[in-house]
């Protein structure tokens, strides 16, 4: 027995990038997990406040919301812009003009929460901030007649009623199950055609390798999407989420989604050297693109640094694209940029995982 565990201690010394996967591999899961539970919500969130009043309440309230947020001073349609197009803050806080006057004459005085009710997490911090700082101000003796305020929202990204915490956690929820499906069943399956001795046969046979490992993923991303698109299908039939306006979006968007995912099995592919690298090298892959897209937790919590990088991983355009459709009532309009970003990703991650497969088995 002892000959036999010297033996595979051995093996697996000699295996010096399975050892290394192994070890980091949980490290950079559990620093993951820590960050997505110890995280401070307040910290880092973006709130864009356009000040109407310029008035002593409206600077009172300013250097109150920066206690608790990034407050960036903006013009309304700015603030339209951040919220609505660009996607980059949850809500904006409008002042209006003569707001300390009303206020000082005791007058009712309104303030104006612009929303993006996708962002249901981000539209709740909003709000209480806002709620807390009115507390703060009180307690300041500031002659601010906090009865008389009243906070007014209005949605800029959906019509109708505010999307449920399920709509919300339906978006996440699904690309995390496609990740970790499709990731590493594409990635298993092209081990095992190695392993299994199917590789040699496909390189003696007629036609060129690289085309038929580009068949075998063409088949993954019809599976791959098929899945996504069944488990959107029971969403809307049993628990009744919608979908949005157009079916025709929902089937192109999840091919455009699950693309860059088969390639990213393709590249775990072709950096696995065994079977147990393949398994760990996927769930890093998965656990590092999920949080990069905010698919547990909104990306504003997350470290300054974190942001900057979610802003290229691919994950963050497939959750938004999502999000557009399914709780911003979006259509086929605003799914070319996505679409785009997304089949680029898929075809860099492909080629990539190609090459390094090809490198790897091809020309043994």
């Amino acid at each position: 027995m002892l000959a036999l565990f010297l033996k595979d201690l051995r093996l697996l010394r000699r295996d010096r990038r399975a050892l290394i996967v192994l070890l980091v591999g949980p490290l950079l899961a559990i620093a993951i997990i820590a960050t997505v539970v110890h995280r401070n919500q307040a910290l880092g969130m973006r709130l864009p406040v356009v000040n109407e009043d310029q008035g002593r309440v409206a600077r009172t309230f300013t250097q109150l919301l920066e206690e608790y947020a990034v407050v960036t001073e903006v013009s309304r349609p700015e603030a339209e812009a951040l919220v609505r197009d660009r996607k980059e803050a949850a809500a904006a806080i409008v002042f209006p003009a003569h707001l300390s006057e009303a206020s000082g004459q005791g007058r009712p005085a309104e303030v104006v929460l612009l929303t993006d009710p996708a962002r249901g997490s981000g539209v709740e911090q909003a709000r209480g901030i806002l709620l807390l700082v009115e507390k703060r101000a009180a307690a300041l003796a500031d002659p601010v007649v906090v009865d008389l305020l009243s906070l007014r929202e209005v949605s800029l990204t959906r019509t109708g009623p505010a999307p449920t915490e399920l709509e919300r956690a339906i978006p996440g929820y699904s690309l995390t199950f496609v990740l970790l499906v499709v990731v590493l069943g594409t990635a298993m399956s092209m081990y095992d055609e190695h392993a299994w001795g199917m590789v040699p046969r496909l390189l003696i046979a007629p036609g060129s390798f690289t085309s038929m490992l580009v068949e075998k993923l063409l088949l993954r991303l019809l599976v791959g999407s098929g899945q996504l698109l069944l488990l959107l299908l029971f969403c809307q039939l049993v628990l009744g989420v919608s979908l949005g306006p157009s079916p025709i979006a929902v089937l192109l968007l999840a091919l455009a989604v699950v693309f860059p995912i088969v390639g990213l099995g393709m590249l775990t592919a072709g950096l696995a050297g065994s079977r147990e690298q393949t398994l760990a090298i996927g769930l890093a892959c998965v656990f590092t693109f999920a949080y990069l897209g905010g698919l547990w937790s909104p990306i504003w919590a997350a470290s300054p640094w974190v942001q900057r990088l979610s802003t290229i991983a691919f994950t963050s355009w497939a959750m938004q694209g999502m999000s557009d459709l399914m709780l911003r009532n979006g259509g086929l309009a605003g799914l070319p940029v996505t679409a785009g970003l997304l089949f680029v990703n898929g075809m860099v991650f492909t080629v990539l995982g190609i090459a390094l497969f090809n490198s790897r088995y091809a020309t043994r």
